[in-house]
């Protein structure tokens, strides 16, 4: 559903006039005439940005401002004037207001601020939602929501599931939404990281060890696949695993029973595999029927960069729960902030943004993150990279190429002031065709 924006104007000819050009933008625009008519259609409607005229008869913008930020204290408001003055700008300010526009106002200029406005609405209602769940992962765009299909499909089976993507995607995220929306969710999760147990160690943490199978072992001790019996076993860099430990681990797969270090007999254990690694598994350290079994259902999960759109929702959740525990104010955040943070390449993904999250927490201390507050690498002094780098291993092909039309649309909107023509033709798009790709990203410009 497209952001709605309302426009106030006592002069119904330009509330017309700027409702039609958003509304040409891709949003849902309503003009009214007045404070009153405007308080009036919040009451029955969700709005997502407010325009008023400043100097209205009845109640101005400000006031409209001031009585907003009683009852909706996160709707940005943007003010428009014909008479700007430094002392009604900075009344303005006081007011709240997320932007302030002299008339006439540029259709391009209006657009940009609003785009600024709605990625703001979106950090405020991600501060509204309630702490995610364990299971829950954030986010709309449609690379997302193919993954989070496929692993709620999976879900229903007791199939083997490989999980693919870079680091800091959420692989384990997805794991314990798989196990926790299937039938062994009363069973245990079992989390094991291969890469971080020593080798010498790994086959006795997984299968177990019997009674003097090596000196210490005074006594029988299951391992990590029996005590995850009846529920989920989630293999993080299954890739690391050691030749010997794959060949059991082979076995285990075809048939469902396990031999602790040092026994004579085998044992039935009954234990769904979920698998994850972030690089590509067919090489010649890893055994080729090991992979096709852990690859009944591969998923691959898609990098942050892929799904810009979900940056602010992201933002906005990591926001809230560092600040929580701070137990300071959410701050808000500043459009340039924003467009920048929506420009980054997030090589370490979610973990990243949410690593970026807690420093902004700690170190911001105003009441809004500003691009001076953003690290080197984020802030005043980044250089947006000029070679696209393919991830490492496995990843979804259309969600990488999606990611990055979509940001090569959204810089040409920049460097050409939201000027689609110009934008389009920098590009070497027709028009038409420039639109449509707009509009399937999502993009206002």
């Amino acid at each position: 559903m497209s952001p709605t924006i309302l426009v106030v104007d006592d002069h119904e000819t330009s509330a017309m006039a700027l409702a039609e050009g958003l509304a040409s933008a891709g949003y849902t625009a309503t003009a009214v005439s007045s404070a009153a008519a405007a308080l009036q259609w919040l009451a029955e409607h969700p709005a997502t940005v407010v325009i008023t005229d400043l100097r209205m008869d009845g109640m101005d913008g400000i006031g409209l401002r001031t009585e907003l930020r009683a009852t909706r204290p996160s709707l940005p408001v943007i003010l428009v004037t014909a008479y700007a003055t430094v002392d009604r700008a900075v009344e303005a300010t006081r007011s709240g207001a997320f932007a302030f526009l002299t008339k006439p106002v540029r259709l391009t200029e209006l657009r940009v601020q609003v785009r600024n406005a709605v990625d703001q609405a979106r950090l405020a209602e991600a501060a509204d939602r309630p702490a995610p769940g364990d299971d829950e992962i954030v986010g709309r765009s449609a690379v997302l929501l193919r993954a989070l299909a496929m692993a709620d499909r999976a879900a229903a089976s007791d199939a083997t599931v490989r999980i693919t993507g870079e680091s800091g995607t959420g692989k384990e995220l997805f794991a314990r939404r798989i196990h926790r929306r299937s039938p062994r969710r009363t069973g245990a999760f079992v989390p094991v990281n291969c890469g971080a147990i020593p080798e010498s160690l790994l086959e006795g943490e997984l299968f177990g060890h019997a009674k003097g199978s090596f000196t210490g072992a005074n006594a029988d001790r299951a391992g990590l696949i029996e005590s995850a019996s009846g529920g989920t076993l989630f293999l993080d860099e299954v890739g690391e695993l050691s030749p010997g430990a794959q060949t059991r681990l082979l076995r285990f797969l075809q048939e469902g029973t396990i031999r602790r270090v040092g026994d004579t007999r085998d044992g039935r254990v009954d234990v769904r595999v979920v698998a994850a690694t972030h690089r590509e598994l067919q090489s010649e350290s890893f055994r080729l029927d090991l992979y096709y079994r852990l690859d009944v259902i591969p998923i691959v999960l898609p990098p942050l960069r892929a799904r810009r759109d979900d940056v602010p929702l992201l933002l906005g959740v990591a926001l809230q729960a560092a600040c929580g525990r701070l137990r300071r104010p959410l701050p808000s955040i500043s459009g340039p902030a924003l467009e920048r943070l929506l420009s980054h390449d997030w090589p370490g993904n979610v973990r990243e943004l949410f690593n970026l999250a807690e420093r902004l927490s700690v170190l911001v201390v105003g009441n809004s993150i500003e691009l001076a507050d953003l690290p080197p690498k984020l802030g005043i002094n980044a250089q947006e990279p000029d070679q696209v780098r393919l991830p490492s291993g496995d990843f979804d092909l259309t969600g990488f190429l999606e990611g990055i039309e979509e940001r090569a649309l959204r810089r040409a909107l920049q460097r050409h002031d939201g000027v689609k023509a110009q934008a389009a033709a920098s590009l070497g798009l027709e028009r038409n065709a420039f639109r449509y790709k707009l509009k399937k990203y999502g993009i206002d410009g």
